[in-house]
């Protein structure tokens, strides 16, 4: 239908000329992994089948394999985190904690920013921006 709503044979549509499989990962959904190990296996990957969502246009199959990785933790708890960033930030404890040893540094040489970095790494962690520094994620 056109503007004047009357019936038109010829319609047009914007779109990237992409295949199904190049899209963003929002532009589809994939299967979890029900045998992936989420202890210490940063690199582990499963073959998940992945299905393009209905109102995206692409070239190709609409439902595709795609190797992903799995998701893992490295044992780092995220209270912890917070109640040493609350507790001794300060100090930088909670940057050592999560393995982020120069800030960590940083943070003990400039007694945790005067206390401005201190607050606001509360708040990062709090929310959870930050994170393990090796790319895992809290329990």
């Amino acid at each position: 239908m056109d503007e004047n709503n009357q019936e038109q044979e010829n319609f047009t549509i914007n779109m990237t000329c992409q295949f199904c499989w190049q899209l963003a990962t929002s532009d589809y959904v994939c299967t979890n992994s029900t045998n992936c190990m989420t202890v210490s296996c940063p690199r582990q990957r499963y073959n998940a089948t992945c299905t393009v969502r209905d109102h995206i246009h692409c070239l190709g199959n609409r439902v595709f394999p795609k190797m992903l990785y799995c998701n893992w933790t490295g044992g780092y708890k995220w209270s912890t985190a917070l109640a040493l960033s609350i507790t001794l930030g300060g100090f930088g404890a909670d940057r050592f904690y999560l393995g982020q040893w120069r800030e960590g540094l940083g943070k003990l040489f400039s007694f945790g920013g005067l206390g401005i970095w201190t607050l606001i790494d509360v708040l990062l962690i709090g929310v959870g921006y930050v994170g393990p520094a090796d790319g895992s994620l809290y329990i």
